[in-house]
């Protein structure tokens, strides 16, 4: 624990700060999931169905908000799963006027098992957060901020 904060403080004062509200995020998007109806929690989060093809989009602030979502994640004294990691990217991303989608997957690995579901984010066509594991799952819905 005093290694990561010693990490932390090591961060330029713009990270630390990315990083605080990654995590504020990462926890206001658990409660709403955990508390309330999923409907409700995308009213609450203003999100809806949907693809952002217009916005703006940014390579780097798109790759610093991944950093900061996955260095928080890390942190946090709970589970962070990719759902919450992509919904808290989307509201980041929204923040700074960029385009943000969050796409839901679902894939059946081997055949006649169960299915598994993912959740990733995208700034446009750039990943932001769960893009490495996106490739395995056939994505079924997507959210748009």
């Amino acid at each position: 624990m005093i290694r990561a904060l010693a990490r932390f403080l090591a961060l330029p004062p713009r990270e630390q700060g990315r990083t605080v509200e990654a995590a504020v995020l990462l926890l206001v998007v658990r409660l709403l999931l955990g508390l309330v109806p999923f409907r409700w929690a995308l009213r609450l989060l203003r999100v809806s169905p949907g693809h952002a093809s217009d916005g703006r989009r940014s390579t780097a602030e798109a790759a610093q908000v991944g950093r900061a979502i996955a260095r928080a994640a890390r942190w946090v004294p709970f589970r962070a799963v990719c759902l919450q990691q992509a919904f808290a990217a989307m509201l980041m991303l929204r923040r700074r006027g960029l385009a943000a989608t969050v796409h839901l997957g679902v894939a059946r690995e081997p055949p006649g098992t169960d299915l598994t579901a993912h959740a990733w984010s995208r700034c446009g066509d750039i990943p932001v957060t769960g893009e490495a594991t996106a490739a395995d799952f056939t994505a079924v819905v997507a959210f748009a901020a």
